[in-house]
């Protein structure tokens, strides 16, 4: 498919949008770690660790659910796919562990979200064609490394092993992704 420069021109602004709101993400990240830490208890601490990361999963495979539609390259497709189909089994489990270790199950859709995520999905769902390759694979970016941050803490802090090794799997897997992102977005928008 042939770029003009206008088409990479409003890629490129969409991407520098994305990465903005990086520093806004790493500060979320630090604020859940440190309530976290405030919360006692190792169990509190699972407790508070999959509650955050069955909404921060669930904003994950609504953004896929989005590029399964909208990309224009058949491997983002497929990525988000592969993203959707991990990140709804590990729902489902930490959902499960939830109901079975504290009685309750995370909340999900909007009401779990903040202005600013729905915002970001406001803007992921009005852009198109490269446009929206580009801003999917920032802002996914973005949300994976948050995730990756409250994993890396989750696997020391986590009082049940599942919890430990859940977020050994989501460090994985979501660096893994973060890494084929950059490489695409080089390959494909870097000139």
């Amino acid at each position: 498919m042939p770029h003009t420069a206008s088409t990479r021109h409003g890629a490129l602004d969409g991407l520098r949008r994305c990465f903005l709101t990086l520093a806004t993400a790493f500060l979320a990240t630090f604020a859940f770690a440190a309530s976290a830490q405030a919360t006692g208890p190792a169990s509190a601490y699972d407790k508070a660790f999959l509650t955050e990361m069955v909404g921060h999963h669930d904003m994950a495979v609504m953004m896929g659910e989005m590029a399964k539609e909208k990309a224009t390259r058949p491997e983002l497709k497929q990525l988000a796919g592969e993203i959707v189909r991990t990140q709804t089994a590990e729902m489902d489990q930490m959902q499960s562990w939830l109901k079975r270790w504290y009685g309750k199950r995370a909340k999900t859709g909007e009401m779990h979200m903040s202005k600013a995520d729905m915002e970001d999905l406001a803007e992921l769902e009005k852009a198109t064609g490269p446009a929206f390759d580009v801003a999917f694979m920032a802002m996914m970016s973005v949300h994976h490394t948050a995730a990756v941050e409250r994993a890396r803490t989750a696997r020391k802090r986590g009082a049940h092993p599942q919890v430990r090794k859940l977020a050994g799997g989501i460090i994985r897997a979501q660096e893994r992704e973060i890494k084929q992102f950059r490489t695409w977005l080089v390959a494909w928008y870097g000139n």
